[in-house]
C-alpha cells in the first residue's frame, strides 16, 4: 500500500486510535512531508531517526534502531523526547500515545533503502498498562505498512518493572507474535539473571553505567551469552566504543554514526568481523 494511502487509513476515523485524544488540535495525528512522516501531538512534532546496528561477526548492517525527535509545533524548538511521555493524563491515553510512536517509525522505516531488523523500544508503563494480547494491536498496524512482527525486536527497559509476572507474560505474548526481544539498559541498578532465564530475550544492550563500572563485565557477558542472547553496547561517538574493553565480544553495535563507518571506529571488532574467529550467537 502507497505510504500516503498507508497515513490517510491510519487518520481515520477506523484507524485504530482514538480521535479524542488528538491533542494537538488536528484531526489528522499523521502527517506527510519531504518524503518522511511525522506525529503531531499536543502541540509537539516527533520525528523518527535511525540509528545503525551493525553486526560484528559478519560486518554487516543488522538493522536500525528507532529514536524519537521532538519540537515545538508553532516554535519549533528542540525538546527532550521524554517530556512528551509525561502528557498522558491516564494509562489509555499512555498506550496510545506509546503505539503513536512505534507506528511513526514504522512508516517511516519503509522509506529506507537498506533497513534490515527494526528496534522499536515499547515503554515499561505500555507493558503494564496492557492487561492481556500484548502486540496484537500493534501487529495489525504494522502488517498494512509491509512489516511483520518477525522483522522487529520490541526493547524492554525492565529496571523498575515490579510486577514480573505480568511482564514474563506480555514477553511470552509478544514473543508468540513473532516479535524479537531485546532488554534495555541492563545493569543500570541490578544485575538480574533470573528474570532474564525467565524472558530468554534475544538481545541484551549494556547499561553505559555498567560498562563504566569495576564490574567483571567478560564474566557478565559470558553468562548472556550462555541464556543464550546476543550482547549490544550503545555508543553516542566513536571515543565512547574505542573505550570499551571487551568489544571482542560484543554481538552488535548501536552508534550515532553511519553504518559504513561503525565497524572502522573500533579496530578489535573490525578485526573479529574480517578474520572471521566467531560466528554470531
Amino acid at each position: 500500500m502507497p505510504l500516503s494511502d498507508l497515513i490517510r487509513t491510519l487518520n481515520a476515523p477506523t484507524g485504530g486510535f482514538p480521535k479524542h485524544y488528538s491533542r494537538s488540535g488536528l484531526d489528522q495525528p499523521f502527517v506527510a512531508a519531504n518524503g518522511s512522516v511525522f506525529l503531531h501531538y499536543a502541540n509537539i512534532r516527533l520525528e523518527s531517526k535511525f540509528l545503525p546496528i551493525v553486526d560484528t561477526a559478519t560486518g554487516k548492517l543488522h538493522g536500525h534502531a528507532a529514536s524519537l525527535q521532538a519540537f515545538g509545533l508553532s516554535n519549533k524548538i528542540q525538546m527532550a523526547p521524554e517530556a512528551v511521555f509525561v502528557l498522558p493524563t491516564d494509562d489509555e491515553e499512555f498506550v496510545y500515545l506509546d503505539r503513536l510512536v512505534r507506528t511513526l517509525h514504522a512508516l517511516n522505516y519503509l522509506t529506507k533503502p537498506a533497513r534490515g531488523n527494526l528496534l522499536l523500544k515499547v515503554h515499561p508503563r505500555h507493558v503494564l498498562s496492557i492487561p492481556a494480547h500484548h502486540g496484537l494491536a500493534f501487529e495489525e498496524i504494522l502488517r498494512p505498512c509491509g512489516l511483520f512482527p518477525e522483522q522487529v525486536t520490541l526493547e524492554i527497559d525492565t529496571d523498575g518493572i515490579l510486577e514480573t509476572d505480568h511482564l514474563i507474560r506480555a514477553v511470552t505474548s509478544y514473543r508468540s507474535r513473532g516479535y524479537g526481544i531485546a532488554i534495555g539498559q541492563f545493569g543500570r541498578s541490578k544485575l538480574d539473571f533470573g528474570l532474564l532465564r525467565e524472558l530468554q530475550p534475544d538481545i541484551v544492550k549494556l547499561d553505559h553505567f555498567l560498562l563504566s563500572s569495576a564490574r567483571p563485565l567478560k564474566r557478565i557477558v559470558d553468562c548472556l551469552h550462555q541464556l543464550p542472547s546476543r550482547v549490544m553496547i550503545e555508543g553516542k561517538d566513536t571515543n565512547t566504543l574505542r573505550r570499551i574493553e571487551i568489544a571482542a565480544e560484543i554481538d552488535l553495535v548501536q552508534a550515532n554514526v553511519p553504518a559504513r563507518r561503525l565497524l572502522h571506529a573500533v579496530p578489535s571488532l573490525a578485526a573479529k568481523a574480517w578474520d572471521g574467529t566467531r560466528s554470531a550467537a
